[in-house]
Order: C-alpha cells, then sequence, then structure tokens
C-alpha cells in the first residue's frame, strides 16, 4: 500500500521487487538461470547412473551368452559344485547349467538395453514416457536382484519427476 516512484526498483516499505521493473526482470531471468543449472546437473547425475549400469550389464551379458557353454563346462566340471548339488539331494546335467546361463545373459542384456534407450532418451532430452517406461523394465528385468530392482525404481523415478527437463516433442 506504501506510494511508489515511477523508477523504483523495490518498495521502500517491505523490499519487495516492483512488478514490471528491471529487477523484476532481471530476478526472473537469474530464477531461469538456477533451474537451469540445477537440471543440467539432475541430468548429469541421471546420465551418470544410467551408463554405469547401462555399459557394464550390455557387456556382461553378450559376454556371458558368448561364453555359456565354456562356463557351463566350468561350473559343470567343479568339484565344489558337485559336492553342493550332492548336498542339496539335486541332480543338474551341463545342459541345465548352459540353459540356466542363457536365461541370465538374456535378461541382463535385456535389462542392460532398456538402460541404455533410457539413457539415451535422458541425454538428448526427448520422449520423457519412454525413458521412464525404458528405466522401469530395465528395473524389472533385474528382479533377480532386490537392489538392482529398487535402485532401478529410484532412478526411473527421478526420471519421472524430471519432466520439466525434456524438450516437448511435439516442437
Amino acid at each position: 500500500g506504501k506510494q511508489l516512484e515511477d523508477d523504483m526498483q523495490f518498495c521502500p516499505q517491505c523490499g519487495k521487487v516492483v512488478s514490471g521493473s528491471n529487477a523484476e526482470a532481471e530476478l526472473k531471468e537469474r530464477e531461469r538461470r538456477f533451474t537451469d543449472m540445477v537440471m543440467d546437473n539432475h541430468r548429469f547425475w541421471l546420465v551418470f547412473l544410467l551408463a554405469a549400469y547401462a555399459i557394464p550389464a550390455v557387456v556382461m551379458g553378450v559376454v556371458i551368452f558368448a561364453e555359456s557353454t565354456a562356463l557351463a563346462s566350468s561350473i559343470y566340471a567343479s568339484p565344489e559344485f558337485h559336492d553342493w548339488v550332492v548336498s542339496h539331494g539335486y541332480t543338474i546335467t551341463e545342459e541345465e547349467i548352459k540353459n540356466y546361463l542363457t536365461y541370465v545373459a538374456g535378461l541382463v542384456l535385456g535389462s542392460g538395453a532398456c538402460a541404455a534407450v533410457s539413457l539415451v532418451c535422458v541425454y538428448i532430452r526427448k520422449y520423457w514416457i519412454i525413458a521412464v517406461a525404458t528405466c522401469v523394465m530395465a528395473a524389472m528385468l533385474c528382479f533377480w536382484s532386490l537392489f538392482g530392482l529398487l535402485i532401478g525404481l529410484l532412478v526411473a523415478w527421478q526420471i519421472f519427476g524430471s519432466k520439466p527437463m525434456f524438450v516437448n516433442d511435439s516442437a
């Protein structure tokens, strides 16, 4: 309610920025730059986390798949493995071990590929819903690891909350 002069930038009574003044425009510009800086920092960490999971997961999935026969033979030939099998009353063939390793390789490779798609979407700041969905799928394919599942869902939640960071796809 204090009377202001035309060239005033701030109210002398309460210190509030005067609407329409240069100070208001500067304040809005600083807020925008700060928000952009926070979003860029958030995006950096999302890209880092997704890459830290996607790259090793894809590599390990390919290696396990390519070497499943040799790995199965090595496991089957291990005396410790045979002792464990006998002590638990199981009968496991070398072919069953190879099949199990192939399934594991598929899960790891699929999870890593989904995380990589999410990574690309976050990096280019487009396709928010695809980034969220593929991150959730990566987490779900990691169901055998409770820690991996929870971390994946946490990252998906962070992407979900980062919609303003994504560029409007229709523009």
